[in-house]
């Protein structure tokens, strides 16, 4: 491949993230360079990302990979990277929910779909976990609609709702819906008490444990978190372990801070404050509080594919979420998270042995905020 000295790109916001979106055929196929290159892109590794187009935030470090579609029930190909703002590495191992949104919107403003009247469905192929989801765009007959009423906890503003169809996204780190084929796990770590907890493989691969069992009352700000070494230590701890009991040691050790599996801290609805604008989220709007933690760091939000796993395990009768959230069933569940709250529609039946997702949804907006080329420093490809 020639060495180009920039590249097309587009800036796009979908939800609480914000990404780099690439053309698949303008970027190398292996895995090694394209690493490089991304990380030039985004002026990694560095905290402030001062020389690349990174947002020093892991929720703005995130770049899609877009092209034509590899299988007949997809529309578009998406390839996720998690990159790295200290370490120089790329996280492939995981989808973005947030950015799948936004995968959608790209999708039809760079002419991989033609849009129609009303909504534009676009079936999103996920490479990192070869799994599909349906997005559905509000478009006219030949442009994306992005003005609208839907208000998104961590977002200024307001945009037009896209609806994200995850039901087809189960198992996608490990196959499986409940990868230790039990709703309540036992997790012991040396030096420290064992944790029970939840672990379930929807969008995401996530663990639940209860905010107390790692003494927080699960209202905390994301920098309380971060700032507390020992309780990050005894996090990625429990991480850790599931990890190397699932099969992923491999992907674990070779990463400086991995993305998954996730940890979820959950607790009953509590009255708490926002990070970002101190706004009052009383407990009555509730479900369940969440405070998620991956990657070294807290988030800021609830992910998107984590939202729709915790819909999931709260169908799962004897699942942590389950028990904190009531009696499971179809409905729409609230979760608040420390930018806000965000909503899913879940639906889990029991069919014989086996759990089946009927209904996983959300909503996110999504627009597109620049487009023009980066400049590389060079020795990327």
């Amino acid at each position: 491949m020639h060495t180009p000295d920039s590249l097309p790109f587009v800036m796009m916001r979908g939800g609480t993230s914000k990404g780099i979106f690439l053309r698949e055929s303008d970027v190398p196929a292996d895995r090694e360079s394209l690493t490089a290159l991304l990380l030039d892109i985004f002026g990694s590794p560095d905290r402030r990302q001062i020389d690349g187009l990174g947002g020093a935030d892991k929720l703005t470090s995130k770049a899609a990979i877009m092209g034509p579609p590899r299988r007949e029930d997809s529309d578009v190909s998406y390839l996720f990277g998690q990159v790295g703002i200290l370490a120089p590495e790329v996280d492939y191992n995981l989808n973005c929910g947030n950015l799948t949104a936004a995968a959608g919107v790209y999708a039809i403003e760079s002419g991989l779909v033609t849009p129609r009247d009303g909504h534009t469905l676009v079936r999103v192929h996920n490479l990192n976990t070869d799994r599909i989801v349906h997005v559905s765009v509000p478009t006219t007959s030949t442009q994306v609609i992005t003005q609208g009423d839907l208000q998104i906890g961590g977002v200024p503003g307001r945009g037009a709702p896209i609806a994200l169809d995850f039901s087809r996204a189960v198992g996608a780190i490990t196959g499986r819906l409940l990868p230790f084929g039990e709703v309540q796990t036992e997790i012991a770590v040396p030096g420290r008490e064992s944790v029970t907890v939840s672990v379930v493989d929807g969008a995401n691969l996530v663990i639940y444990a209860r905010a107390e069992s790692f003494g927080l009352s699960g209202t905390e700000d994301p920098q309380v978190i971060d700032s507390d070494l020992a309780l990050r230590a005894h996090m990625d701890a429990v991480r850790r372990e599931v990890a190397i009991r699932l099969g992923l040691s491999d992907y674990w050790h070779q990463r400086s801070a991995p993305s998954t599996p996730m940890l979820v801290m959950l607790q009953k609805p509590r009255d708490y404050h926002t990070c970002t604008t101190g706004e009052l989220i009383s407990a009555d709007r509730l479900d369940l509080v969440c405070r998620q933690y991956a990657s070294g760091s807290a988030s800021k939000t609830l992910a998107g594919t984590v939202t729709v796993t915790t819909g999931m395990a709260c169908g799962i009768s004897g699942s942590l979420p389950a028990q904190l959230c009531g009696a499971p069933g179809p409905r729409r569940y609230t979760f608040g998270h420390p930018s806000g709250v965000i909503h899913v529609d879940a639906s889990v039946a029991r069919r014989g042995n086996e759990w089946h997702v009927e209904q996983a949804a959300i909503e996110r907006t999504a627009r597109r905020i620049a487009e023009g080329r980066v400049f590389l420093r060079g020795n990327s490809l």
